[in-house]
């Protein structure tokens, strides 16, 4: 089969890569905006490359036969940016594969932002009104309306929860706090969240670009949520860390602070993962999704426990020497 990845070189588009070019009868295509990038990726002499954008680009070949939109920010300094690139950028994909008259199927990776936090219910349906909350989430919901509208052939709209694996970095910063035996905490309030390792994750999407399913959304995520304060206590426990002191931080705190990494992000003009819109996402304490339509429709279920999954979260840190 025939394949294009957009947001092939990001933390989770390399591992689809991946998983894709294991397959002998696959020609994967990657839309790369900096081949830079390649430099550190092992699969670069396994892709075809198509140098440009979600904007402007080389034209795609004609045979393409499937399509999975990963490109996406996630961070920005200026929060125009996730309209012009998550939304904007997305209507532009759709007018470059209305020409592919072989394509079967186009898989976008969503975000659980897109839905929102929950508010009525211990987890999130498929099926209930979405209520993004920040800006990244409310960029994600334009773009699954988008694929709703708009893209020329069936569609899967795969919405993920917190992912983790080797290659992220929004989660190392957390993971260094934990190291020096500092474990912060924001409120008292219990917080509970959905997660999915990386690798769970590309399979999940794999799952449903083989099925028969078509114009569905999908939760992927391991089928019980975990306490935040459980899941980087485990992480500890494998870093083999003794004694952790907790520390509570006050949400009139972490306000202020999400205040100044916005100065500092504007003055210095360099992303960051923490800021007021992302505070304003941790003040809701239930970030869950149900994965029971996943299972009955793909077949599908994580493979991996959350102690392999950290375990081998932290070993990639280690041996890339960030931890």
């Amino acid at each position: 089969m025939k394949i294009l990845v957009t947001g092939g070189t990001g933390f989770v588009g390399s591992h689809l890569i991946r998983e894709l070019i294991k397959e002998k009868d696959n020609t994967v295509y990657a839309l790369i905006r900096d081949r830079k990038k390649l430099e550190f990726l092992d699969f670069k002499a396994g892709i075809n490359v198509i140098d440009g954008d979600l904007f402007e680009s080389a034209a795609f070949p004609s045979d393409i036969e499937m399509v999975f939109h990963l490109a996406a920010l996630t961070k920005t300094i200026f929060p125009q940016e996730f309209i012009h690139i998550n939304h904007d950028g997305t209507m532009s994909l759709m007018d470059k594969l209305r020409p592919l008259k072989k394509l079967q199927k186009v898989v976008l990776l969503s975000s659980l932002a897109a839905a929102g936090p929950n508010r009525q219910s211990l987890c999130s349906g498929e099926g209930m009104p979405e209520k993004p909350i920040s800006l990244y989430g409310k960029s994600k919901l334009a773009q699954e309306k988008i694929f709703q509208e708009h893209c020329p052939a069936p569609y899967i709209i795969v919405r993920a929860p917190i992912v983790f694996g080797p290659g992220d970095l929004d989660m190392l910063t957390a993971f260094r706090i934990l190291r020096k035996g500092i474990l912060p905490l924001l409120g008292r309030k219990d917080r509970q969240y959905s997660v999915i390792y990386v690798t769970d994750l590309v399979r999940g999407m794999l799952a449903a670009a083989s099925s028969r399913c078509q114009n569905e959304t999908f939760y992927i995520a391991n089928p019980e949520p975990i306490a935040w304060e459980k899941f980087m206590r485990t992480a500890s426990q494998l870093m083999g860390i003794k004694q952790m002191r907790k520390i509570i931080v006050p949400e009139m705190l972490a306000w202020f602070l999400a205040e100044l990494a916005e100065i500092h992000i504007r003055f210095f003009k360099k992303k960051a993962i923490f800021n007021r819109d992302k505070f304003h996402e941790m003040q809701f304490p239930f970030w869950t999704c149900s994965a029971i339509k996943s299972r009955s429709m793909l077949h599908f279920q994580p493979l991996f426990p959350i102690e392999i999954a950290l375990s081998e979260t932290i070993r990639w840190y280690q041996e890339q020497n960030l931890l």
